[in-house]
């Protein structure tokens, strides 16, 4: 990476102070590179020069950004005073007492012994699972079976220096797979995002450049998160590296599945200005944008909404997680974003060391590693029920003592652009005195809650563990036994003071009830990472009934059928039809009698494709997708 100079860097911090809190207009700029690969299953896979000169190359990079960091941070806590600790009303300080299944699949993914940190991700999609590290990634079928080698991301993206921050996401809605990574130290500066040609994550990927010319020096779009909407492909980066504060972006997703060199991004700036959250460290105020983990997508001009939370034990103005809607135009390549919710949560401690980055407790090493306390988690699922639409968050905090836990939240609206509010909300912290953090959530179609974390503590090596909730459980609480993925061997002393900076989970689109993951844990003195998956059962509820039930959609002639029997009530039923786009086509409601339904929907006027229908009511739903001829 080029050096930076301190006086680049003072620059830098003082122009963060003085950006401005108006929304400027939106700049739309055409990709500055597009090629297509050869199958993945053809590149060559990942040497160990290759590995260990990606690792030095990334250590160089997390360096010069560490500084930057560093340089901003004194900026911002030049003003900050630490406010009294809290007791946090919303811990739950005993496990749950649900016995939860073992992972269904337990692998070993991908391992860094240098080169800090791996940034584990990974996603699932219909037949296999995609991980990515910095800097590779590896394909594996759904028994965990490894389908390619571990192939070096400069495989996909020919001619870049490899940087990382990689993001792996499933379009279930194209059935396409998304790999993105950063390229800051060459110029241009660029995002760098693969979408496959087929749902075959072996096979060719249609490669896409995206720049901006504010880019340039240490104003880089620093770990950069991703997220998919109807209307694109969403992306966010911190606040504090950007000069005139976050660059929010979407991406002309239609295009760029088409295979289009045309396709482009459409950026503008956060309306808030980067010290409305005065977070204290390598990740502070990062927002994220809405993934749809729905079954069907929004439909096309909904809405999607950028969501980060203050708090004022970290220099914020007060405990609020804060929501902005984002409306895109893509007729007139516009992005616009306004303030829409700040919700009041149960009070919390985000504060641990002010930017030491050290915080977590492991064996022999108190306070040495990064709580990755200043954001939500990456990804902020979206689900859409009958009735009204759900996003879940997590985030770690400080239950007293630097032992961390993870603060989690359902948010519901009504209807799409309805208000948000905090449906429920509990901070998952037994006290046995490990600290849980570095998380990833999920929601499944029945409303059930899936949590996975790293775990450590003096007795604990980094390990994993996962807990959950049904949805008819008591609200705020993860009724879930905890279970453990794999525990760890050794203390974690490769990365320093580094872990993270963030895990994934994402929901199976095979069944939608199963959470895929992954995460690091420290094996034999490595970066471990583990690709685990788990579902969560509700016995004897009316989830668990709703499994049971019979569903047959198909079509006959101009007519689809949806038959239903052995449903869990007589309730009344909504019946929904959505093109693929989100577009609801019809809407019928039903009674059903003894269990048992059946309707037919006129599809003579629908042109051959794919389509969804939804069938259920406040306490239940499945989805289906159909294709006419």
């Amino acid at each position: 990476m080029k050096k930076i100079t301190l006086a680049t860097l003072a620059l830098s911090a003082a122009t963060l102070v003085s950006a401005q809190s108006n929304n400027p207009s939106s700049n739309y700029i055409p990709c500055s590179g597009f090629s297509i690969s050869i199958p993945v299953r053809d590149m060559r896979d990942q040497t160990e020069a290759q590995r260990e000169a990606a690792a030095l190359h990334h250590d160089e990079i997390e360096a010069n950004r560490e500084a930057i960091k560093a340089a901003i941070l004194s900026k911002r806590f030049s003003r900050f005073v630490k406010a009294k600790e809290e007791t946090d009303p919303a811990v739950q300080a005993t496990d749950g007492v649900k016995t939860l299944t073992a992972p269904i699949i337990n692998v070993d993914g991908q391992t860094m012994s240098s080169g800090c940190p791996p940034d584990p991700d990974g996603a699932v999609g219909s037949t296999q699972y995609v991980q990515a590290i910095n800097s590779s990634y590896q394909v594996f079928n759904k028994s965990g079976a490894a389908l390619t080698g571990v192939k070096d991301l400069v495989t996909l993206f020919p001619g870049s220096s490899d940087d990382g921050d990689p993001i792996v996401l499933y379009d279930k809605f194209a059935d396409r797979w998304f790999i993105a990574e950063f390229e800051i130290s060459k110029s241009p500066v660029e995002l760098l995002v693969a979408i496959s040609k087929t749902n075959d994550a072996t096979g060719a990927f249609y490669i896409y450049k995206f720049t901006n010319p504010g880019w340039s020096g240490s104003n880089f779009p620093d770990y950069p998160k991703y997220s998919i909407w109807s209307d694109g492909y969403y992306v966010t980066n911190q606040w504090p590296l950007t000069g005139s504060g976050a660059q929010i972006g979407v991406m002309d997703r239609a295009r760029m599945l088409a295979g289009k060199s045309s396709a482009g991004i459409v950026y503008t700036t956060a309306p808030t200005p980067p010290d409305y959250f005065g977070g204290n460290n390598s990740l502070f105020c990062s927002a994220k944008t809405l993934d749809c983990d729905a079954s069907a997508i929004p439909p096309y001009g909904t809405p999607t909404y950028m969501a980060f939370f203050e708090n004022t034990n970290s220099g914020g103005y007060s405990d609020e997680i804060v929501l902005y809607k984002m409306v895109h135009d893509t007729g007139l390549k516009t992005l616009t974003i306004t303030k829409s919710d700040s919700l009041a949560p149960l009070a919390f401690n985000a504060y641990f060391t002010g930017g030491t980055e050290q915080e977590i407790t492991q064996p022999g090493l108190a306070n040495s590693l990064d709580a990755l306390d200043g954001t939500f988690n990456f990804r902020v699922p979206f689900m859409s029920f009958t009735g009204y639409n759900s996003i879940v968050l997590c985030n770690t905090v400080n239950t007293g003592g630097l032992v961390a836990g993870i603060r989690w939240y359902e948010l519901r609206q009504s209807g799409a652009g309805a208000p948000w509010s905090i449906y429920q909300q509990g901070t998952y912290a037994p006290s046995d005195g490990s600290s849980r953090w570095n998380g990833s959530i999920g929601m499944d179609q029945d409303g059930d809650i899936g949590l996975q974390y790293s775990v450590s503590s003096g007795s604990v090596y980094p390990s994993i563990r996962y807990t959950g909730r049904m949805a008819s459980d008591p609200l705020g609480t993860m009724t879930g036994t905890e279970t453990t993925v794999v525990t760890g061997s050794t203390t974690a002393v490769n990365c320093g003071n580094r872990w993270g900076d963030y895990s994934e989970t994402t929901l199976d689109p095979s069944d939608n009830v199963t959470f895929w993951n992954t995460n690091e844990y420290d094996r034999g003195g490595a970066e471990a990472t583990r690709i685990f998956s788990f579902e969560l059962t509700s016995p004897k509820g009316i989830q668990n009934l709703i499994d049971l039930s019979e569903f047959k959609v198909y079509q006959t002639g101009n007519d689809l059928n949806v038959i239903a029997s052995k449903l869990p009530s007589d309730d009344q039923v909504q019946v929904d039809m959505f093109d693929i786009v989100g577009k609801q086509l019809s809407t019928q409601y039903v009674k059903p009698t003894a269990g048992n339904l059946q309707i037919q929907i006129n599809v003579s006027s629908l042109p051959k494709a794919m389509y969804f229908v939804r069938v259920g009511n406040i306490n239940y739903q499945r989805v289906f997708k159909v294709e006419l001829n």
